[in-house]
């Protein structure tokens, strides 16, 4: 049933064929090839419920395709490990690793294992592309995530009137994203390659994030083909000297909310090392909150040490929470201000002399400018009082211009998602998974700070977050077939190990499991590791 329902589909976009040449949908020729080392069109995967259509994606660690599930009747995108720089396409379809290689092919494919079911695991996170599947087929590792009707956040921001789009419209499409991210580090997962192409703008009008690799195909000079996104990676991805860090995917989030506030890629870290000029036209400066420039200029130092270290840091500077205002002002005048973003400007036309003169007193009345506007931004009462001044008026107290404090809302049982939307303004959140047998995934169990306390503005609050339940009852898996009793349990969460075969004369229990070392029909933990034994081949 399952190869006939690949069959009938399109390998270029998975809807159905009739008994036409070509798709009707998208005009492609039924009889289309596929060029090695990309796996042929239809090639079947997981005892045939994959149907592998087009590739859409090659990169330094594998190649992404179009597929079918035919288990559940839909499109879905697949993601097999293979490197190029290391590895052939053999004929039974096995990557074949070159000489010399096979500690790196190890390494790589324990790498992408890992990354991959961890990403399983963290399915529920409301602004990453789900993962619903990983496992072992043709000697490597192929990963499933859901296929949903959207574009790069490239696309998304061409197709904006001015190529770009307002802090406003930039804050509630990115920040659940940021929130994302952060989850991502607190379970130990870096992207190293966000960018706005691995980022994907839905027909829900959400943003998620997608295009995961291994580190070793997001640094610079390895053994791999590495992909860096030049104006989005940091400068410590080019083999520079430097620890990659939650502050390598801050400075690349970063660049996308500059480039999507601002409208142009911003230079690649490696030039800007020399010359360190972040240029924001003054037109779209203007119409920039001036501590959200500060974040961004903490967020894209190029130096790694330099760098805002942390995602919770970068949200409290990007809402303007006080404590993050006084944090950010003390970085900014520890760095130089060559740093600060430049407006343009028409080129002067006078003598070199002149200029000069012009330039150094612009650049000491800049700073001074700066240091000013850090001082009023962290003492509110002084820039009232001064304004008042100059306004011929005498102040006797600041303006409030938000409330003193916020009463915590009881966040049991909330999305995670809705929490994030209605509250990051009010609120710094950060989040922590655990599995729960009772509260469904992405559902908060619990938080920090009780419900009905008051708090000030941007005060960090812990969110738990359910992750599913931590236990599965162990089905029923001696006699099955071990392909299908494999993928049914990396579903439910186990680790799964394969034994030695087992002596065997029955030919009707060849690779069928004859021992689980779990006992079945009970509970245990998820990510529990679990040995099959499964019989051999017939002995003659």
């Amino acid at each position: 049933m399952f190869i006939n329902d690949i069959a009938q589909r399109c390998p270029a976009c998975m809807r159905p064929l009739d008994e036409t040449a070509a798709c009707l949908h998208c005009s492609t020729p039924a009889q289309t090839e596929q060029p090695a080392p990309l796996l042929p069109l239809r090639t079947l995967l997981a005892q045939g419920r994959f149907g592998i259509g087009r590739a859409v994606e090659q990169n330094g660690d594998g190649i992404t395709y179009l597929a079918f599930d035919a288990q559940y009747q839909k499109t879905v995108y697949v993601r097999e490990f293979f490197p190029a720089a290391i590895a052939v396409r053999g004929e039974d379809l096995v990557p074949l690793v070159m000489q010399g290689c096979e500690t790196t092919w190890q390494e790589c494919l324990q790498n992408f294992t890992a990354l991959w079911r961890n990403l399983l695991r963290l399915r529920g996170l409301s602004a990453l592309l789900a993962v619903t599947d990983v496992f072992e087929e043709n000697g490597t590792v192929y990963a499933v995530y859901d296929h949903s009707e959207c574009v790069t956040f490239r696309e998304f921001l061409l197709r904006s009137k001015q190529g770009n789009i307002t802090w406003d419209r930039a804050r509630s499409l990115l920040m659940p994203v940021l929130s994302t991210l952060g989850s991502l580090h607190q379970q130990g997962i870096l992207h190293r390659g966000i960018s706005p192409t691995t980022l994907f703008y839905g027909t829900d009008g959400k943003v998620r994030i997608g295009g995961f690799s291994i580190w070793q195909a997001r640094t610079a000079h390895g053994e791999l083909n590495a992909n860096i996104a030049d104006g989005y990676a940091a400068l410590e991805q080019y083999g520079v000297d430097g620890k990659q860090g939650a502050w390598t995917d801050i400075y690349a989030f970063a660049a996308v909310l500059y480039r999507a506030l601002v409208g142009t890629d911003p230079d690649d870290a490696v030039s800007r090392r020399h010359n360190d000029r972040l240029m924001v036209p003054a037109q779209i400066a203007e119409r920039i909150p001036a501590y959200v420039l500060n974040a961004l200029i903490n967020a894209m130092q190029v130096f790694p040490e330099d760098r805002t270290r942390t995602v919770e840091q970068f949200r409290a500077e990007l809402t303007a929470s006080p404590a993050a205002v006084h944090q950010s002002a003390t970085q900014r005048i520890r760095h130089s201000t060559s740093n600060i973003p430049q407006v343009q400007a028409p080129t002067p036309q006078a003598d070199d002399s002149k200029f000069l003169a012009l330039k150094i007193a612009g650049i000491i009345l800049g700073a001074g400018i700066v240091v000013t506007i850090i001082f009023l931004l962290i003492y509110p009462a002084t820039r009232e009082s001064m304004f008042g001044l100059f306004e011929g008026q005498t102040t006797t107290a600041p303006v409030v211009t938000q409330p003193m404090e916020y009463e915590v809302p009881d966040f049991a049982g909330m999305l995670l998602e809705e929490v994030e939307d209605e509250f990051s303004t009010q609120f710094q959140f950060a989040v922590r998974y655990a599995y729960h047998d009772t509260m469904q995934e992405g559902y908060v169990t619990d938080q920090s700070i009780a419900p009905g306390e008051q708090v000030p503005p941007g005060t960090a609050i812990t969110l738990f977050v359910s992750s599913g339940p931590g236990t599965e009852i162990m089905p029923n898996v001696v006699g099955r077939n071990v392909t299908q009793v494999r993928q049914e349990l990396q579903a439910l969460g186990f680790v799964v190990d394969i034994g030695t075969p087992v002596a065997n004369s029955d030919p009707d229990r060849v690779n069928t499991v004859e021992h689980v070392s779990l006992t079945e029909g009970q509970r245990h933990l998820r990510g529990s590791r679990v040995l099959l034994r499964v019989w051999g081949e017939v002995d003659n």
